[in-house]
């Protein structure tokens, strides 16, 4: 049965100077081009996967990569806590029901910073719950890094290729969760409660956190043209 098509962001927001179309549109601007790896990224999976033909995302946002993934044929649901960007359903993550129903593919793309990290591990086991195969992360990396890009183009040669690394502690400080705490309930979603890479949580942590859950890792990575965006693919054993 095929998708009920998305409202029309232009009728909705009012047309394209309107303020809710620019900041829909906002993932096309200049400074978001790099950001574009990660878009890749976050689709390559349920594209080339062929053992994934379902995918449920929690913090869907803009839902760029639910397009992406549904224009080839994936079964793609985005929950959200928010309506602004047309999710399939408007819930939290924690207050998602789980009814026995699973796909082959749980995904959370930049999503999990916006709570307190004491509620993280909850939150993730939640997820894992509807996944069969699959659980798809990333998450915000804020420790140092070194990132380089080259490409060569010559009649008979044509080589490019991208290195990072990531430095844990380096160049960061811890987030001031108090500061967070104070502000005003609508406003404390918005911000990031922590990011891996600054002093009291590492990599290793992250992953660890994720992996008690009985998931095995698959891969930890960075998207080299960004290394902000951490990503971490875990499978259900068995």
């Amino acid at each position: 049965m095929p998708h009920e098509q998305s409202p029309n962001p232009i009728t909705r927001y009012g047309g394209k100077e309107s303020e809710g179309y620019r900041y829909f549109a906002s993932d096309f601007l200049p400074n978001r081009e790099r950001h574009w790896q990660s878009l890749w990224l976050q689709a390559q999976v349920p594209i080339l996967f062929p053992d994934v033909m379902s995918v449920l995302e929690f913090g869907g946002g803009r839902d760029v990569t639910r397009s992406l993934a549904r224009h080839f044929g994936i079964d793609y649901r985005s929950v959200d806590i928010s309506d602004r960007f047309f999710p399939d359903v408007v819930s939290s993550i924690a207050d998602y029901p789980f009814t026995g129903e699973q796909v082959d593919l749980v995904s959370s793309f930049q999503c999990l910073e916006h709570n307190d990290w004491e509620e993280v591990p909850a939150l993730i086991g939640h997820m894992a719950k509807f996944s069969r195969r699959y659980v798809y992360l990333s998450v915000p990396y804020s420790g140092g890094w070194f990132s380089l890009s080259l490409s060569l183009r010559l009649p008979k040669i044509h080589w490019e290729k991208a290195w990072h690394k990531v430095f844990d502690g380096w160049g960061s400080r811890r987030v001031d969760v108090d500061a967070i705490k104070a502000r005003p309930p609508e406003r404390r979603r918005a911000a990031h409660w922590w990011e891996v890479g600054r002093p009291g949580l590492t990599r290793r942590q992250m992953i660890d956190t994720v992996e008690a859950h009985g998931l095995e890792l698959v891969s930890c990575s960075h998207n080299p043209l960004f290394p902000h965006h951490m990503f971490l693919l875990l499978r259900k054993p068995g």
